[in-house]
């Protein structure tokens, strides 16, 4: 509910800033329009020039988002490997600022750019806005959290590139509805449509582990991703880390293993679920045939060299991530939701 709350509130926030602007600039278009043609151009290039160009509101308001977009580009440079995605962002801009027709290849170069931003996870790079408006759900909408903000300029050039596709195809056909009308309500739907559906959509459980950030692992992914690599036919029968569903015993099971014996013992200053530290010495949840606790730190454990690892966690609600952190703050992240 409280998620439907805040998306209710966008909208009617995005609704409330868009009455507004149309007030004030609905007059100025209609002057425009109203003043005499220099001079007379041939039917059908004057058909093709009118089909294509934009508005005055579409412009006004494209160089508006285009001002936009560069300001809240601007926290992004706190991380110096989102330059090319501000790089990008601005070129975007200009391309706002100035144009004014439609530009199909541009258009459709743009949107493929859009659409990795918003389904493929590169968090360095500020990439993976799907995935981020989701972990903002899971993690109970907190707004003083710094990743919100990221999320702003990414979301209003995602939001322009689809628009500006949408624009593009109606700008082809003849109908009685206004190309204004059509630049809001196409523009309302997509700014409210993009942060509501990751938003709103259901979370499952993955078969298998999605192992990401391998950039800044540990031992522990480099020995999985080689494995996963190697033995394809074996692991398909009886490795990998899954996940599952008993629901005879209504437990998710968590069950990682490691088919080849370690050349090194690999060490973990803790595993965390979900943010949750796990207390080996306690915690009656975990199973792990050949591993050994570390006798000095109940939070500690070893993967041993000469082993086959099998490490199982047994839990009542479904667990989203699983850290291990190994010496030297090298995280080996498992994300298990979809």
């Amino acid at each position: 509910m409280k998620g439907i709350s805040t998306v209710i509130a966008l909208a009617c926030a995005l609704v409330f800033v868009t009455g507004i602007m149309w007030a004030i600039f609905e007059p100025i278009a209609k002057r425009i329009k109203s003043r005499p043609a220099a001079s007379a151009a041939p039917p059908m290039m004057a058909s093709e020039k009118s089909r294509l160009a934009l508005t005055t509101l579409e412009i006004v308001f494209n160089r508006l988002f285009a001002v936009l977009l560069v300001l809240s580009a601007v926290p992004l440079i706190l991380n110096p490997l989102t330059i090319p995605t501000i790089i990008i962002f601005i070129i975007f801009a200009l391309f706002l600022w100035f144009s004014k027709k439609y530009h199909l290849s541009a258009n459709i170069i743009f949107l493929i750019f859009a659409l990795g931003i918003y389904f493929i996870q590169i968090p360095p790079i500020a990439w993976g806005i799907f995935r981020g408006l989701k972990e903002f759900r899971i993690g109970g909408f907190d707004f003083h959290q710094f990743t919100l903000l990221f999320c702003v300029a990414p979301l209003i050039f995602i939001s322009f590139s689809v628009r500006n596709i949408l624009g593009n195809i109606f700008a082809y056909f003849k109908t009685n509805v206004s190309r204004n009308a059509f630049y809001l309500i196409s523009l309302f739907i997509v700014f409210v449509t993009l942060p509501a559906y990751p938003l709103l959509d259901s979370i499952r459980l993955r078969d298998r582990t999605r192992n990401v950030n391998t950039a800044v692992g540990g031992d522990l992914s480099l020995v999985y991703t080689q494995q996963s690599l190697t033995f394809i036919d074996r692991y398909n029968m009886a490795g990998n880390f899954t996940s599952n569903f008993d629901s005879s015993t209504k437990k998710y099971i968590y069950h990682l293993q490691l088919l080849e014996p370690l050349k090194k013992d690999i060490q973990f200053t803790k595993v965390e679920t979900d943010g949750e530290k796990i207390n080996f010495t306690t915690d009656s949840r975990i199973a792990c045939s050949n591993c050994q606790k570390d006798m000095s730190d109940p939070y500690g454990l070893i993967f041993p060299a000469g082993k086959d690892i099998d490490f199982t966690i047994v839990n009542d609600w479904l667990i989203k991530t699983i850290n291990f952190t190994e010496p030297g703050d090298k995280v080996d992240e498992f994300i298990f939701w979809k």
